[in-house]
């Protein structure tokens, strides 16, 4: 039975304050520093093929009893600041299900984000091999992310499932904005990568073209699979969002693209579910949708039994 959902996430995420990553900000201690009752931390970094990128691995191993298949594993990108947003309150309320193996793929930076090598990363290469938004705008080489996804299959993982035990039948990947690109580049061109696919606020406005041909292919091609998505944006358009509003109204992209394209996926994905974070910008989307992303890889089910909109 295919599903289809959406719900907003409101009393709990806006009792919260949520700031908006600083791209300047040096990282500074995170819980993989001070320590938890929760993990224990492995940190391992990595060059990329063509030396040009540096990888700051950060792998949270469950204090528990390994699972007879293996932990359940969340693979996170912008790991810096994914680390730094992640505390022992969420934890512990993650401990009453299961906990996951937590893999933050960062970057050799003191600072949250490596911006350049990011734009690289995660964004697709366009149709026609032409410049990337992220080129146009602001000079930042794009177009690596089949390049990437791919470092981290045959590179990130092995070395990842080389002293921790993952099963490989429930992996999440979650990624922001231009990680949420990354997110969907993998979807639709290696879907087999992982199981769960989490999109965090993706910059659809940058990449529309590309994103929309991929998702159609994907579509075509793909018959019933056992692929779980999750697509979460604010939905704040105040002050805070004035540049990511402007961005939309001069693109051709609707401002409600994301849900869409989640209905579009219904009939292809074993579940698609489009949730809002009420009151949230897009950079503060970044750290509301961190937990939830945890629990998705953890509490499929859950998502799964949801009623709303249900597809019969």
């Amino acid at each position: 039975m295919k599903l289809l959902f959406f719900f907003a996430v409101s009393l709990f995420f806006t009792a919260l304050a949520f700031a908006q990553p600083d791209l300047s900000k040096p990282l500074g201690k995170t819980i993989a520093d001070t320590g938890s009752e929760f993990y224990r931390f492995e940190t391992f970094r990595m060059d990329s093929e063509d030396g040009e990128r540096h990888y700051k691995i950060t792998v949270g191993i469950p204090k528990t009893q390994k699972p007879e298949s293996g932990f359940p594993v969340i693979y996170l990108l912008d790991g810096n600041s994914a680390i730094a947003a992640m505390n022992e309150r969420m934890f512990s309320e993650i401990a009453k299900k299961e906990l996951p193996v937590i893999v933050a793929i960062g970057y050799e930076t003191p600072l949250r984000f490596d911006v350049v090598a990011r734009a690289f990363d995660y964004t697709p290469p366009t149709l026609d091999g032409s410049e990337s938004m992220a080129e146009k705008e602001r000079g930042r080489k794009g177009g690596g992310a089949d390049i990437f996804a791919e470092f981290i299959e045959k590179k990130i993982k092995p070395r990842v499932e080389s002293f921790v035990s993952i099963d490989r039948k429930r992996q999440t990947i979650w990624g922001h904005s231009y990680g949420g690109l990354f997110v969907l580049n993998t979807l639709f061109k290696h879907s087999k990568m992982f199981q769960h696919y989490f999109v965090a606020d993706p910059s659809l406005w940058r990449e529309t073209e590309t994103i929309l041909n991929m998702e159609k292919t994907f579509i075509e091609k793909e018959k019933e699979t056992e692929l779980r998505l999750v697509i979460a944006v604010g939905n704040n358009n105040g002050k805070r969002d004035n540049e990511r509003v402007l961005q939309r109204q001069n693109s051709a992209i609707p401002p409600n693209s994301a849900s869409d394209m989640s209905h579009r996926l219904v009939d292809v994905l074993k579940s698609s579910a489009f949730q809002t974070f009420d009151g949230l910008g897009h950079g503060e989307v970044f750290t509301a949708s961190i937990e939830p992303a945890i629990r998705f890889c953890v509490q499929t089910e859950n998502f799964d039994s949801q009623q709303n909109g249900r597809k019969p």
